[in-house]
């Protein structure tokens, strides 16, 4: 599509990244290998944006999600060698799926319930990690990245409880569905741009 090579101008690449293009932790979640690849992020990302969604508001989900996943992608690929790549959006769907855990632990933190109760969110959250975000041995699965896209969830879950009463305001909602298409936007027009 428009002459360009976006696998090679979006997908993670440790060492692209640790010299400045930042377009690169969120372009690469918008990319696959293929079919399979696509429908298995798009099916668990259904089920666990959804859940996020119902909980916080879409627009705020996809803008938590969109900061998380690219911080995540940051991360992983400071702690992983320089020839890392990567591309995917199941960061993106563990990001989901951590914020969600994040949001329902710390907003039943300070319930009077047993600390089994209050936990639950965290054992459920990691439960489905393992599950489904570590692949067979034979697989190419970024388990780092699965791994970090829930730890920066979670983290972004546990501060949005902060500002709860804010998120059913539609504006909110609205503005923040908004930037998090925006951020998509920019960080490909910088990709294509580079890379033309």
């Amino acid at each position: 599509l428009f002459s360009g090579d976006w696998l090679a101008a979006g997908r993670v690449d440790g060492a692209l990244i640790r010299a400045g293009e930042w377009w690169r932790t969120i372009t690469a979640l918008t990319l696959h290998s293929g079919l399979p690849h696509f429908v298995g992020n798009v099916g668990f990302g259904a089920l666990f944006g959804m859940m996020a969604g119902r909980v916080l508001g879409p627009g705020v989900t996809w803008l938590a999600v969109v900061l998380s996943s690219s911080v995540a992608n940051f991360v992983n690929t400071l702690l992983l060698d320089s020839a890392h790549k990567s591309i995917g959006a199941s960061t993106a769907v563990f990001a989901a799926l951590g914020l969600v855990a994040g949001f329902a632990w710390r907003a039943k933190l300070f319930a009077q319930d047993r600390w089994a109760y209050r936990l639950g969110p965290i054992v459920g959250g990691i439960a489905l990690l393992a599950f489904t975000g570590t692949g067979s041995p034979d697989s190419n699965t970024d388990t780092g990245a699965h791994l970090m896209g829930f730890v920066f969830g979670f983290i972004s879950g546990t501060a949005l409880t902060l500002v709860y009463k804010y998120l059913p305001d539609q504006r909110v909602q609205k503005v923040s569905g908004a930037a998090a298409i925006c951020i998509v936007i920019i960080a490909w027009t910088t990709a294509l741009g580079v890379w033309a």
